[in-house]
């Protein structure tokens, strides 16, 4: 039996979820994406007040560590780490575009040549992405890019590919590739506490000192 509190505050959305075995027991949201950093450690006391389930029976803390809001993101990791710390429990580190690539193929279970593609809006025509395949193996590795209508020709001429995040309607707007296909549909929630599961499951813990921010582009401050 395994418990694992997850934390995601890397998109607008921000929510915590305590889990036991992979399955959720209980989570608390926040729409509000500029409270995330007030939001976090008052969701955790919460969630296990609620439970009855004292910090010390959890088994790991799961956190997504981006690409995203790297307000969100360095909130996010720092309140985790700080918990591990804490209790001397181990770190789970999740890339946010694998969980939402995990949530689509959690979705369409039976589209096993298809590729999944994630995009967190990164403003004006760029977005975070990456690809991965039904194995959520690596396709192309997470970077920022500026969309234009060519970008993924190479992939689309070859495989159909699923687009989905709040990225996906500039996107959208600009490919008309038979080979493009688009959701709307995500359980973000879901498909991270299925992945911490899977880590702690596997003993795939990450480096508590050494894990940082996946920012994959470089904040600026002028």
């Amino acid at each position: 039996m395994a418990y694992i509190l997850n934390i995601d505050t890397s998109l607008s959305t921000a929510f915590v979820t305590l889990t036991k075995n992979g399955e959720t027991i209980s989570f608390v949201s926040n729409d509000i994406q500029k409270e995330h950093a007030s939001f976090v450690h008052v969701a955790i006391n919460e969630l296990l007040q609620n439970e009855n389930i004292d910090a010390n029976k959890l088994d790991a803390i799961a956190v997504t560590v981006g690409p995203g809001s790297y307000t969100g993101l360095r909130v996010g990791l720092a309140a985790a780490k700080g918990l591990c710390y804490a209790l001397n429990k181990p770190l789970i580190a999740i890339s946010t575009l694998e969980a939402m690539a995990k949530a689509q193929i959690m979705i369409h279970p039976s589209e096993t040549k298809m590729l999944f593609c994630p995009m967190i809006d990164a403003r004006r025509m760029e977005v975070f992405t990456a690809m991965y395949n039904y194995h959520l193996e690596l396709v192309l590795s997470s970077k920022a890019l500026i969309l234009t209508n060519d970008i993924f020709d190479v992939e689309l001429q070859n495989h159909k590919i699923m687009f989905f995040g709040d990225g996906m309607t500039k996107w959208k707007n600009i490919c008309t590739h038979n080979n493009a296909f688009y959701s709307n549909e995500i359980n973000f929630m879901e498909a991270l506490n299925k992945l911490s599961y899977i880590r702690f499951s596997n003993n795939n813990f990450s480096d508590l000192t050494y894990t940082t921010p996946l920012y994959v582009k470089e904040f600026y401050n002028p």
